[in-house]
């Protein structure tokens, strides 16, 4: 029950990077409609979702004395873990169409203020990752880390200054956004594969 706790945390890790890539943005290819790319990336905030909490409550199933440490006085690396959990809690909560009205004036103040959450939220949750030694045995875990987190947080912006031609053209198939569905599965397959081939590594 630990190590699935810990795999299902490791694995939120892992997806949050890839919503930084999918960021609701259309790409090039496929050559979905918009839907299909925003739907992809709410699905995939859900799944990050699922695997919190399968990591909160298997963790605490596992071993219950950690209930204690998220009470004062809190340990580090629950104070990260506490926090990280509330501030996906909130961009889960605002992210949602009737509360965007109502909290953000337009798009592009959603946008600036939802990318500043996100990136807070992946540097908190990278520290905890940290804190927690991530069963750390060689400082290349720890760089790799720092380094993916690092170019994640670029990705965005290379996204935005990169043109979209079809997108300009319009050439979008339509009726596609229910197939982001088996892609958010095969997404959440692949962050759970990813911390357990890790371990490997590490173990090997």
């Amino acid at each position: 029950m630990w190590n699935t706790a810990m795999i299902g945390g490791y694995s939120a890790l892992f997806t949050l990077f890839q919503m930084f890539c999918l960021t609701g943005r259309p790409l090039d290819w496929p050559a979905y409609e918009g839907k299909f790319f925003i739907r992809l990336h709410e699905y995939t905030g859900y799944l990050i979702l699922s695997l919190v909490a399968a990591h909160v409550i298997g963790g605490l199933w596992a071993e219950p004395l950690l209930w204690r440490d998220i009470w004062p006085p809190v340990l580090p690396v629950m104070q990260t873990g506490v926090s990280a959990t509330f501030l996906l809690l909130i961009l889960a909560v605002v992210s949602q169409p009737r509360w965007k009205l109502v909290i953000f004036q337009n798009a592009r103040a959603f946008r600036y203020c939802h990318y500043g959450l996100a990136a807070i939220l992946l540097c908190v949750t990278g520290f905890h990752v940290w804190q927690a030694d991530f069963r750390i045995s060689k400082p290349a875990m720890t760089f790799s880390l720092a380094g993916m987190s690092a170019l994640v947080l670029g990705v965005p912006f290379l996204m935005r200054a990169t043109p979209n031609q079809l997108r300009e053209r319009g050439k979008r198939l339509r009726n596609t956004a229910g197939l982001a569905i088996p892609v958010v599965v095969i997404l959440g397959c692949v962050g759970l594969l990813a911390p357990v081939l890790c371990a490997v590594w590490l173990g090997s």
